[in-house]
């Protein structure tokens, strides 16, 4: 299970953007950069965009570029940046600058494209042709020192930030905030705390110092506790301010405070949808949330294929998605989505784990395996792992994991059915005294294991310690006496030391449990023979004629059913039945002596 939840920076694919928290703010600020006399369309459309009307604003920023208006062409490429369509935004800007190379705006904006889409390197050399064509720009400064800060050039952003320091009340807080940021980026986290602080004291009514401390306290101290007031103060400065919003979620997340912070990620997701974080974190808290409540599966799953659309690469997003899969019990969605992980780099070890269950329910053990051996398999993967390498031919990978899974805790109920499926294998390789210890041992932990009586005595019937292998499969048919096999072999065993009606009524009982399966025509022909002892002709005659439809191959069925014909009067039906036995083993002595006496 996941123990914390990514940030944006891991999930957006807008790293650089994201530590500053009032760039939407920015980006609307930045329309008001000195420009030529504004036409009504212009005014129109910072004015939309102000109010998020952004159709609106689109349609008015489209009118003004129109007119020739390089400012309304760069309006259109913020309503794109907005919805996050960058391919267009980055058009828009471009476009800006060809009909005025001198508008730092359109600079600005394709640089935001680029930090949008965590492409900082691209993006600083446009922040500061920016910021070279408009020396106070305080958007395009900020941007600057937060890309800096990304890159870790720590000298280079506190440069950026600090002339913004004096171009007032209105700025001033907010460069506070960016030096905050660069000093906790190099761990000055006493310089980080002074600058964060001395930005909301000097802006008590602005949300992004209020939000910058509570991302110290997070990042930094990793104490939600403080955190989640400041978040809160944020959010009450500025309820519709989404990435404010996702905040405050996951400091209710990390501060254990389930149910608020699920309101929060609800919150976020109906009034951005377009917003991947949000998506992810919502998925995510309801994913998590599975373990105790199954039915959050399926609601994990619709914003965690949101997420994907809108993160395509993201083979964290793809690891949680499919283990999501899994547990909807979705075989094939979920191998696919763990094969993208996996070739995305997003897998961990638990990711690895459920994909290791997800191929073994598909029954590819190769797979299966080989993901197991990255994930943290539990004592009950433990167990499956064991039968896939029994399954696979390797046995002595098998044993070995039984044996670790027994010396761990011999009294667990996953002990027990290693030391139950470790004599199964020892019997099966004929290591009948190995077989016999081990299920001793599952004996002596659970006394009314029927499986394990079951295969003592067929251990001990290959030893030929006949009395043993009896009372053993005895105590097996007594303890399941529903299944048909076990009063077989009891038969079988009464017939090895010739207690004929004790074996009669043992191999009847097994027939009346299961007239078809696999003992069944043995059955029918033991008792056929007894019936033929008896002089029971027409009974043996029916019992053994059933024998035969279930295994015409049975040789000493045949010579049995040719006895009881012939005893019976009917001299055909006897020679009929001698010569099968004898197309099947042409040297079987009984049948030569019931064909000579016969005269065939």
């Amino acid at each position: 299970m996941e123990t914390r939840l990514p940030t944006m920076n891991a999930i957006s694919r807008r790293p650089a953007r994201l530590p500053v928290p009032w760039t939407a703010a920015l980006l609307l600020a930045s329309l008001a950069v000195a420009a030529p006399v504004w036409g009504d369309d212009l005014k129109d459309g910072k004015a939309a965009l102000a109010a998020n009307q952004l159709d609106k604003a689109l349609a008015s920023f489209e009118k003004a570029a129109q007119q020739g208006l390089a400012e309304g062409r760069a309006g259109v490429g913020q309503v794109h940046l907005r919805r996050r369509q960058y391919g267009p935004a980055l058009t828009a800007f471009q476009t800006a600058q060809k009909m005025d190379g001198n508008l730092a705006l359109a600079w600005y904006g394709e640089g935001a494209v680029y930090q949008r889409q965590g492409k900082c390197e691209q993006a600083v050399p446009l922040y500061r042709k920016a910021t070279d064509l408009d020396k106070k720009f305080p958007e395009a400064q900020l941007a600057l020192g937060q890309c800096l800060t990304e890159l870790k050039k720590i000298d280079d952003a506190i440069a950026a930030y600090t002339p913004g320091t004096k171009w007032g009340p209105k700025w001033r807080p907010r460069f506070l905030v960016g030096l905050g940021y660069a000093e906790q980026a190099r761990d000055s986290l006493r310089a980080a705390s002074v600058h964060f602080t001395q930005a909301r004291e000097e802006a008590p009514n602005d949300p992004a110092p209020r939000r910058a401390l509570g991302d110290f306290y997070m990042r930094s101290r990793g104490i939600a506790e403080l955190a989640i007031p400041e978040y809160e103060a944020a959010v009450a400065l500025d309820s519709s301010d989404v990435e404010g919003r996702f905040a405050l979620a996951n400091g209710l997340y990390y501060g254990q405070r389930y149910n608020d912070a699920l309101v929060q990620y609800r919150w976020v997701v109906e009034h951005d949808p377009e917003f991947a974080p949000g998506q992810f974190g919502l998925g995510n808290l309801y994913y998590l949330s599975g373990a105790a409540d199954p039915k959050r599966y399926q609601d994990a799953r619709a914003p965690l294929e949101k997420y994907l659309q809108l993160e395509p690469k993201d083979g964290k997003g793809w690891n949680v998605l499919a283990r999501t899969y899994y547990y909807l019990k979705l075989k094939d969605e979920s191998a696919a989505a763990f094969d993208k992980a996996e070739a995305l780099g997003g897998m961990n070890k638990d990711g690895y784990t459920v994909m290791g269950r997800a191929y073994a329910d598909k029954k590819d053990w190769t797979k299966a395996l080989a993901a197991f051996e990255k994930g943290e398999p539990s004592p009950r993967d433990m167990l499956m792992i064991s039968q896939m390498y029994v399954l696979a031919g390797n046995k002595p990978k098998a044993e070995s994991l039984y044996t670790s899974i027994i010396a761990r805790d011999s009294t667990t109920s996953d002990a027990k059915f290693a030391l139950t499926q470790l004599g199964l294998m020892k019997f099966r390789s004929q290591d009948y005294p190995g077989a016999i210890s081990s299920l001793n041992r599952v004996i002596a932990l659970d006394p009314n294991n029927s499986e394990a009586y079951y295969y003592i005595g067929l251990a001990q019937k290959e030893q030929k310690a006949y009395p043993e292998a009896l009372t053993a499969l005895q105590k097996a048919a007594e303890l399941a006496p529903d299944k048909a096999d076990r009063h077989f072999w009891v038969g079988i065993l009464h017939a090895q030391l010739k207690q004929d009606d004790q074996a009669e009524a043992a191999l009847l009982k097994s027939l009346a449990l299961d007239s078809t399966g696999t003992f069944a025509g043995v059955a029918y022909r033991q008792v056929g023979f007894y019936r033929l002892l008896q002089k029971q002709y027409d009974k043996a005659i029916e019992y053994l004629d059933s024998s035969i439809k279930l295994n015409d191959k049975d040789v000493q069925a045949w010579v049995w059913l040719g006895q009881a014909y012939q005893n019976s009067g009917n001299r055909g039906r006897a020679l009929d039945s001698y010569r099968r036995a004898l197309a099947l083993d042409p040297k079987q002595p009984d049948a030569l002596k019931g064909v000579q006496s016969l005269g065939g």
